[in-house]
């Protein structure tokens, strides 16, 4: 590696030839970025005796020098710095063609020194800086405009790469002297940083010098560590086989987002966001024997099929499942916005797709675990420990021998934890029918429709132009009508709010807070004109009054739990989990060794340990260092090995005991009652 000081135009000038790998993001500058640089370089245009760092330009160069005398150097980092400059380069080159008086630069200078292009090179060579993707022509066609202004421009009008030419155009022809700009550029300076081909690895690099900055995502990272290592020729055909197929299918699904949702899946842990996640994905890209070539294939192929699954259960159009009965269930699932289950959807939908489960054994999944997401957000259970028991759901399915339908329901109903479990059906009830059910709207508008649409299975509405609609209004007690309706008037804001009294309408504002009588008889929108079944009592009431809606709540609550029906499983299965969680209880007891115990803060040092063993009455105490000394000072590392050397002291036997169940703390507890 060779670092120095240099003015960021003369890398410009010279013979290099900078060309952006394909594993860099795209230039991503905006507004905010560019007006910055600019300044930077208006203020050391305007101090001619300072210059202004602006940070550093890391390249390397490939291969040797070609025939032309050009080398062409991969840029590691300063893509977007360096792309700006050249569309500020740009403007000065348009603004100077057009007011070519008064100024100490000209377009002809700035193509002859080649801040632009080089005009005596053809083809790419041409180009002084090569973008990646779709912004490679868009760059190259207006530096031929701005040389050519005869030549079409061919800019895509939507790109970043046009917003901020516009941007600097527009600041070169406000400013009240030009010259001061290219006073600036050219005091601009960088660290410009040269890797070894042969000694330097540019991952490394690249990552120490982005280790603090905010603005990288952790898939830039992980594109960047996946591509790096390969030749060019590897790198261009990994993204364009899969890489950029994956950023297509993902559309504008969050790119990280989905990492961190497979890497769930493919961990089957837990995954933290941001830099761990990176350090998690290199550790587990490392952990192979293959080659890197072929490693990196495989990986990619596994997250590009994962990215049309992912697609699919987030709603993307244009993936889609293939089937609308999934489809259906997979946007009411999105509904609940609970994004810490999607991978375990995400495990759901490959399964089905590599055929570990039928369409209907698909659909029961999903159903099952909208049940209990939705039972879990009325009974108002905090959604913190969903985040440990998804990978681990994913786990234990993926070992799963019975039907995979069958052992998710039964591992549903038998989640015990209570961060974890599943509300029965009377919590489930009785959360409908006592808790304030507006709030939130779309959490009631969700019940609303689920509960409609149970009788529509074949053609579910989409309520999209739909509203909450209170049947006694919210401000009803202003009106005598409705006043005149309760026996009590202090019941009226637990009422108000209740199951009994919400409904839909497409005509909220139409029947606003009329009295019962005219929301009934109103032509268009009436209740006795409504067609929805959930508000059939609606028809045939006189008043609407407490008996009423405690009537219509009690029958919506009856038909949500069998809309959101709880889980239930065969005995086999039940059978093979239960004996599964035995013996893995009993594993993970006997993992627990007396160390554990202390560094979990169930023992501490001081602590004392008493013999409950029949005609031994030995003791010992728990040392600084997490083992056992006995009251002769010898000092042991596990219960039983003590226990035997104590009875042996005080019996003269030397008997092996299970040294677990024969010491007992203070408050009478067995360490085995401990672990």
């Amino acid at each position: 590696m060779d670092a120095g000081k240099k003015i960021l135009l003369d890398l410009l000038t010279g013979s290099l030839r900078f060309v952006v790998p394909v594993y860099q993001r795209r230039y991503s500058w905006g507004e905010t970025q560019c007006r910055q640089l600019w300044a930077d370089i208006v203020t050391a245009g305007r101090h001619p005796e300072r210059t202004h760092f602006t940070g550093s330009i890391v390249w390397m160069q490939d291969g040797g020098i070609g025939p032309d005398g050009v080398s062409r150097c991969l840029l590691i980092d300063g893509q977007q710095r360096l792309t700006s400059v050249t569309l500020l380069l740009i403007a000065l080159a348009e603004y100077a063609r057009e007011h070519p008086e008064n100024l100490r630069f000209s377009t002809d200078m700035l193509i002859d020194r080649g801040y632009i292009v080089d005009k005596y090179a053809t083809g790419e060579g041409r180009y002084k800086l090569t973008l990646s993707g779709d912004d490679r022509e868009v760059l190259h066609s207006m530096c031929d405009h701005a040389i050519a202004p005869d030549r079409p421009d061919h800019a895509n009008m939507g790109s970043r790469l046009e917003t901020n030419l516009d941007l600097f155009r527009s600041l070169v022809a406000a400013i009240d002297d030009a010259n001061v700009v290219w006073n600036g550029l050219q005091r601009l300076e960088v660290v410009s940083v040269t890797l070894d081909q042969d000694r330097d690895e540019p991952q490394l690099v690249f990552e120490s010098m982005n280790s603090t900055g905010l603005d990288l995502e952790t898939s830039d990272l992980v594109r960047n560590y996946m591509l790096m290592g390969c030749s060019m020729a590897e790198q261009k055909t990994l993204y364009e086989d899969y890489w950029l197929p994956m950023e297509r299918v993902l559309g504008n699904l969050s790119f990280d987002a989905f990492l961190h949702d497979w890497m769930v899946v493919t961990l089957k842990k837990p995954v933290l966001k941001g830099r761990v996640m990176y350090a998690e994905f290199k550790r587990f890209a490392a952990d192979s024997s293959l080659l890197r070539m072929e490693r990196t294939r495989n990986l990619l192929a596994n997250m590009l099929e994962y990215a049309k699954y992912y697609a699919a259960i987030k709603g993307v159009a244009a993936a889609g499942s293939g089937d609308m009965n999934v489809d259906r269930r997979l946007e009411s699932i999105q509904k609940l916005v609970s994004t810490v289950t999607d991978p375990l959807v995400m495990y759901m939908f490959a399964a089905w797709k590599r055929d570990r489960v039928s369409c209907d054994g698909l659909l029961r999944m999903l159903a099952d675990l909208e049940s209990y997401l939705f039972r879990r957000m009325i009974c108002s259970v905090s959604s913190n420990g969903l985040n440990k028991l998804v990978p681990s759901l994913i786990v234990r399915l993926d070992s799963a021998e019975d039907d995979l339908a069958e052992t998710f329901a039964a591992l549903l109903i038998t989640e015990t934890a209570k961060a974890t479990r599943m509300p029965t059906d009377s919590e489930f009830r009785q959360a409908l029918l006592g808790e304030n059910l507006y709030r939130p709207a779309w959490r009631c508008k969700y019940l609303l429709a689920g509960l409609e649409n149970y009788n529509h299975p074949k053609d579910p509405r989409s309520f999209s132009e739909y509203t909450i609609e209170h049947i006694m209004p919210q401000n009803a007690m202003a009106h005598a009508e409705w006043r005149n309706m309760l026996a009590d008037l202090d019941r009226f804001p637990l009422l108000v709010n209740s199951l009994g009294n919400l409904t839909l309408t497409a005509y909220n504002s139409e029947l606003s807070d009329g009295t019962f009588e005219q929301k009934k008889n109103r032509a268009v929108g009436g209740y006795d004109s409504e067609y929805l079944s959930i508000s059939a009592e609606l028809h045939d009431a006189l008043q609407w009054d407490e008996q009423k809606i405690a009537q219509r709540g009690a029958r919506l609550a009856d038909l949500a739990l069998q809309v959101w029906v709880r889980p239930t499983a065969g005995e086999q299965v039940m059978w093979t989990l239960h004996n599964r969680n035995a013996r893995q209880g009993e594993r993970e007891q006997n993992a627990v060794d007396f160390a554990d115990l202390c560094r979990r803060g169930v023992l501490a040092a001081g602590d004392v340990l008493e013999s409950c063993y029949a005609g031994v009455t030995a003791t010992a105490t728990v040392t600084e260092d997490y083992r056992i000394r006995l009251a002769n000072g010898e000092i042991f590392d596990s219960p039983s090995g003590a226990f035997r050397r104590a009875r042996m002291l005080e019996t003269g036997e030397d008997k092996q005991v299970n040294g677990w169940t024969v010491w007992k703390v203070a408050d009478g507890r067995t360490l085995n009652e401990l672990r």
